[in-house]
């Protein structure tokens, strides 16, 4: 190769390894800018999330209030429930408008939220449709549970969401915990509330069940409540995030919970006598006082998701700037790369061109010097003829190294290889049989080796000459050389015996194939030179080992014994190993 050639591929080699480095790097800086912005796209599903969950906890206080009412219900009440269906589905539909702007669109999630959602409101429909004295209090409590259900279907149907924005976003995987946190405070907070529903409704009082229930989720409000409050990031420590949380407490956690404590109140203030009690309230008074005190739960999911999404935007807004600069840096160092390209060639690369030329000069007997090294006239001659020599020498080595490589291939061509047959001999065999053998061990399966000798082979030689001894064998080698699939070893293992060392098999398949072979061998005349045709037989033994234990001496010992038998008991068959 020339040498502007060889610059010039090994500029290209350069370029395509500075290339290869810096794509990568754009690479990977554009997966993170697009990580980024898939992150922040998930984010804005898990807001729109939790407001379906908001809506549909909303959705329950004018629900409790129909229940409640008489029949019909307050036409005010009424509206109020349409008001918040109109609500509920106005932010679901958003939520799947988003949903099919990605690529995931989890639609047999959103299916069984809507599902489930019609199958709530239908119940609840047809309980407010009845006269309240039909109203049983295990209905009114099973209607109130399939609006529980209805909150965590919508925060499931964006999990892979919220998960993709906590793995593009770590930071921000605790505000997001809290922001679900909240959200679960306030479906407790709710289904609190709806715990009443029942007993206002019938004016009846609290249950032992009920009672219950009332403590567990008072307990599970406050679990709640401390793992919001607790300090774990710098983002608990913003402003707008503890005023937040301070207003939940003075407006909910402790005028919300007067208002429980009132109904618990009047519900153990009756007599002991009679379950009927007398509330100062119905369920859509309940709910005008209870629900305000609510709100502040959902302004601490906003502020932490409004943290959430000013850290996300941050962090975008620092891959986009990672990626520009990723592009700038890529962009100079090419064109680093590209100057000093320029120089090598302008500066090294021509100079010994012209040197070269020289030296080309002088070895076709051109003696005029150029100009420019002419001081190195002398040197450059005696260079070149040790090169010619040094040339000549190796070429020399070159064609002696060759033809001791070639005279090594034949001689272990000719040490494998049978003189007459031209197949494996028992030592290239024995060595190609341990081979096959550990790989039997490792892949933990059987191999076989079947044995065969020409039956009555001394009266072909004694009859017919060793002329054509040697012409059965032959032919036998191609009869049986034939008939073998690639991978099955065939071998002259001494005299008139052969061996076959098939694929890995078991005992039935390397019986057949011997028997295939038995019959191959009886079907073939075999023309010896004088014309005369001549049939042959032969007697086969077949042996099989496995396990980590087998040996090749052992499994020749075996096919032998079984070759004794198939001689003793008649000849031209096959015998196994027993």
């Amino acid at each position: 190769m020339r040498l502007t050639r060889l610059f010039t591929l090994i500029s290209a080699i350069l370029a395509l390894l500075v290339c290869g480095v810096q794509g990568r790097s754009l690479w990977a800086e554009w997966r993170q800018y697009q990580a980024a912005e898939q992150g922040l796209q998930a984010l804005q599903l898990v807001s729109a999330s939790m407001r379906v969950a908001e809506k549909l906890s909303v959705e329950r206080g004018p629900s409790n209030a129909v229940m409640g009412d008489g029949h019909p219900a307050a036409p005010a009440k009424q509206e109020r429930l349409r008001t918040a269906r109109n609500d509920t589905n106005a932010v679901l539909r958003q939520l799947q408008q988003q949903l099919s702007h990605g690529n995931t669109v989890p639609a047999h999630q959103l299916a069984g939220l809507e599902l489930a959602l019609r199958e709530a409101r239908r119940n609840v429909d047809q309980l407010a449709a009845q006269p309240p004295s039909s109203r049983t209090p295990a209905q009114l409590d099973a209607a109130v549970e399939r609006m529980y259900a209805l909150v965590p279907l919508a925060l499931d149907a964006v999990t892979e969401a919220t998960r993709a924005s906590e793995q593009a976003y770590p930071r921000i995987t605790r505000v997001l915990v809290k922001a679900r946190l909240a959200v679960e405070l306030r479906e407790y907070a709710g289904r609190l509330g709806s715990t009443l529903t029942a007993p206002l409704a019938t004016a009846q009082a609290l249950g032992s069940a009920q009672q219950q229930r009332l403590q567990f989720l008072r307990g599970r409000l406050e679990q709640l409540r401390q793992l919001i409050k607790m300090a774990n990031n710098d983002a608990d420590q913003a402003v707008h995030i503890q005023a937040a949380v301070a207003r939940m407490d003075s407006d909910y956690f402790e005028a919300g919970q007067r208002i429980i404590s009132e109904v618990e109140q009047a519900s153990s203030n009756g007599p002991r006598d009679s379950m009927a009690r007398h509330y100062s309230m119905d369920t859509a008074q309940f709910a005008q006082r209870y629900v305000p005190t609510m709100t502040p739960i959902l302004a601490v999911r906003d502020a932490l998701l409004q943290e959430a999404e000013h850290q996300a935007q941050a962090e975008f807004a620092r891959a986009r700037h990672e990626l520009s600069w990723a592009m700038l840096n890529g962009a100079a160092i090419l064109l680093v790369l590209v100057t000093l390209l320029v120089i090598v060639r302008v500066r090294v690369v021509a100079p010994l061109l012209r040197a070269t030329r020289a030296v080309v000069r002088l070895g076709n007997g051109d003696y005029t010097p150029p100009s420019r090294i002419s001081r190195r006239r002398d040197e450059i001659g005696d260079m070149l003829r040790a090169l010619a020599t040094l040339r000549e020498n190796s070429m020399e080595r070159q064609r002696l190294e060759q033809e001791r490589a070639r005279l090594i291939e034949e001689l272990k061509i000719r040490a494998d290889t049978d003189y007459l047959t031209g197949i494996l001999n028992r030592r290239a065999f024995a060595t190609a049989g341990n081979l096959r053998l550990r790989g039997a061990r490792e892949k933990d399966e059987s191999l076989a080796v079947i044995l065969f000798d020409i039956d009555h082979f001394k009266s072909v030689n004694d009859c017919y000459g060793h002329d054509a001894g040697d012409q059965v064998l032959i032919r036998i080698a191609e009869v049986v050389r034939s008939t073998l699939r690639d991978g099955e070893i065939l071998a002259r293992y001494g005299g008139e015996e052969f061996v076959v060392m098939p694929s890995f098999c078991g005992l039935e398949a390397a019986r057949a194939l011997a028997e295939r072979l038995r019959v191959a061998i009886e079907q073939e005349p075999l023309t010896l030179s004088d014309g005369y045709i001549l049939r042959v037989t032969a007697s086969f033994g077949v042996a099989v080992a496995h396990g980590p234990h087998a040996a090749l001496d052992d499994l020749f010992h075996s096919a032998d014994l079984a070759l004794y038998r198939a001689k003793s008991q008649g000849r031209n068959r096959v015998e196994a190993q027993l």
